[in-house]
């Protein structure tokens, strides 16, 4: 009876904190699926957090309709795309490089505008450079130099 009490509070507790606006920074990314999952970037506003989902999800959840077009491309459906189209002894090193190259191009596209070096024009153009490459791993060179020339990292 006492662990049922508990169990009531916590989830109480829980719903307090989604009721009172948990910044969804402070949220668990459960959207961003495997093999990508990992800790959230440092968000400079409480936008950013759902482009980021948008990114990797592309739902609009939360975001305003007449900003957001919800579907392809998003970051999960590139990552199982990549590695589904790799020879079998490269998928692992083409998720990870995916991986990476997603929280770095996702991070920067959901910047404020005014600071941003990649917008939505380049994330289309990136996913055709992905999806044109004959080579998966040369397709993922040539993403990762664009978005080094744009981010300068």
């Amino acid at each position: 009876m006492a662990w049922q009490l508990r169990i009531e509070r916590a989830a109480i507790v829980a719903a307090a904190l989604v009721a009172a606006g948990t910044p969804p920074a402070a949220q668990a990314q459960n959207y961003v699926q495997a093999p990508c999952e990992g800790a959230a970037p440092a968000f400079v506003d409480d936008l950013q957090p759902l482009w980021y989902r948008r990114f990797w999800t592309g739902e609009c959840n939360g975001l305003p309709a007449l900003k957001c077009r919800s579907g392809r491309p998003y970051w999960n459906d590139v990552v199982r795309t990549l590695a589904a189209r790799a020879p079998a002894a490269q998928r692992r090193e083409v998720a990870a490089r995916a991986c990476r190259l997603g929280r770095q191009i996702g991070f920067e596209w959901t910047r404020p505008s005014k600071v941003r070096r990649i917008d939505t024009h380049d994330l289309q153009s990136l996913d055709r450079t992905l999806e044109g490459a004959p080579d998966v791993m040369a397709g993922l060179a040539a993403v990762e130099a664009r978005v080094k020339g744009r981010t300068g990292s």
